[in-house]
């Protein structure tokens, strides 16, 4: 899989070379810092219609360089290109995950899109971060990498949106429907229930009768 490689200082893109981080031409130090990501992009195979929620490919990202870094994605707007940009909220990332030296990680990534949203094409950008960072002076240098987004909002009726009901919603409704079955059949059973307000009565204030 081929990855893209970056380090992030001041906004501009930097590369990680041979075990030391580079900024202008001078080393910073002799531990490196480093973060990878997939080349190809994270797209959506089919159109997304507003209101829906969909399972993204999972981005693989991997720590390219020697201390342990906690990695971290989240959309941002980098790629030039026609499209409306992706709102960050949009789209929810797996936690961060920890790696050492060489470690690689699929993040899962879920599309949740409003029921607001214009139909259209979408591109943006999955950024991957890492935690650590080496400092030169008053230069600090951080790592990211970033691979492209893109999706196309199609305007119709969410398909299966049923099923994507809040499950309490879905539980009320069986309930509400189990009720009705079981009324049905005792009225059918030649069955009621009768309710004796006698407190004097030893027998049970509610009974069947048939």
């Amino acid at each position: 899989m081929q990855l893209r490689l970056a380090a992030l200082a001041a906004a501009s893109l930097v590369t990680v070379v041979t075990g030391s981080a580079v900024l202008a031409g001078a080393a910073v130090a002799q531990a490196s810092v480093g973060v990878g990501i997939q080349a190809g992009p994270v797209s959506l195979g089919s159109g997304a219609h507003p209101g829906g929620r969909y399972a993204l490919p999972a981005v693989y990202v991997v720590n390219t360089g020697t201390q342990t870094e906690s990695l971290s994605v989240r959309v941002e707007r980098l790629s030039a290109g026609q499209g409306r940009p992706v709102p960050a909220g949009w789209v929810h990332a797996g936690g961060p995950v920890r790696l050492s030296h060489s470690q690689s990680a699929r993040i899962p990534l879920e599309l949740v899109v409003p029921a607001t949203a214009r139909a259209g094409r979408y591109l943006s950008d999955v950024v991957v971060h890492g935690s650590a960072a080496v400092t030169d002076g008053s230069a600090n240098l951080g790592v990211a990498a970033a691979t492209k987004l893109q999706f196309t909002v199609v305007p119709g009726v969410v398909s299966g949106s049923w099923f994507s009901m809040p499950g309490w919603v879905v539980a009320g409704i069986g309930v509400v429907l189990a009720i009705g079955a079981l009324a049905v059949v005792a009225r059918r059973a030649g069955l009621r229930i009768t309710i004796d307000r006698d407190p004097d009565r030893a027998q049970p204030a509610g009974r069947w009768r048939r």
